[in-house]
């Protein structure tokens, strides 16, 4: 019974090394984005169709993100009455050549080129004629990069990590510069190595270490994805602070409460002041009467002894 029992466990095993040797593991990376867009893959081809209702319809806009080089193939639909239609293609205010038209009830045109270098992307329209005119836009451009949206305070002496990301695409490259007035420079990663270090885990993103900051360390620094058909931009503004500044702040507070307090017992001591006189007034004149009393009654006491 325990042999039986034991021998199917043995067999497992003995079946997976075997299909171990047989088909070799493969590594995978958890820190690396699924990139299943067909916008991403290099080998797919980039297929997007705008249709058009009617000739009165608004000019329709479509944004495509494409990052490797691929085939493109752009379509337009216009579904109208009978009749023939006029179609011409731009790219920005360029006309394209090339262009397949078929007429009939629906107008149908197509435009297909190959996508390799950032002069292709842009904007591409096609534009309906007849009696009136219809166009939709095809908005082609390399992904977005992402810096940060508030701005990083700090104080000298502290270190820093600023970050871009560029969502699920991933760029060949990774470029840092610092803007110095209206031109930017590249960090120099090998002369400054102990003041700056990129950090690259995942290749849709970037980390920038900043250490033993200064107040020179201000400014803004941008973070560029090089992509095969173009390029693109983040920012991350960095502002270092002297630790004198929160002090200033500490002891303006600190003059403005001594002056409220100071006020304060002023006050007191002013109200305090005015009820006294009038007690002292009441005091002179109640000693002033009483004073008066006694000299009057010596005198009548004085005449009633003359009479006498």
């Amino acid at each position: 019974m325990r042999l039986s029992c034991i021998s199917p466990l043995i067999n497992a095993l003995l079946c997976g090394l075997l299909a171990a040797e047989k088909w070799p593991a493969q590594s995978i990376t958890p820190s690396d984005p699924v990139e299943n867009d067909r916008n991403v893959l290099s080998n797919a081809v980039v297929k997007e169709t705008i249709e058009i209702k009617d000739w009165s319809a608004e000019t329709q806009k479509r944004k495509i993100l494409i990052s490797n080089a691929t085939s493109v193939r752009l379509e337009c639909k216009l579904s109208s009455d009978s009749g023939d239609c006029d179609v011409v293609w731009q790219h920005e205010s360029e006309k394209l050549l090339n262009v397949n038209n078929t007429a009939g009830n629906t107008c149908h045109t197509v435009y297909e080129f190959q996508l390799s270098d950032p002069s292709k992307t842009g904007i591409y329209t096609c534009i309906f004629n007849r009696s009136s005119e219809v166009r939709a836009e095809f908005h082609i451009s390399v992904p977005t990069v992402k810096g940060a949206d508030k701005p990083f305070v700090t104080y000298n002496g502290d270190s820093v990590v600023m970050k871009c990301d560029s969502s699920k695409y991933n760029p060949i490259e990774w470029i840092w510069y610092k803007v110095n007035e209206s031109e930017k420079v590249q960090l120099n990663m090998s002369l400054d190595s102990t003041k700056y270090v990129v950090e690259h885990k995942r290749a849709n993103e970037t980390k920038l270490h900043v250490s033993d900051l200064s107040e020179k360390d201000s400014g803004t620094y941008i973070c560029k994805a090089v992509f095969k058909v173009g390029e693109s931009e983040g920012h991350v503004k960095l502002s270092v602070l002297s630790y004198m500044v929160p002090l200033r702040i500490f002891f303006i507070i600190a003059a403005e409460v001594a002056v409220l307090v100071a006020v304060i017992l002023l006050y007191e001591m002013q109200t305090k002041k005015k009820p006294s006189q009038p007690e002292a007034q009441n005091d002179t004149e109640q000693a002033e009467n009483l004073k008066s009393e006694e000299s009057s009654s010596v005198e009548t006491s004085a005449a009633r002894q003359r009479k006498v």
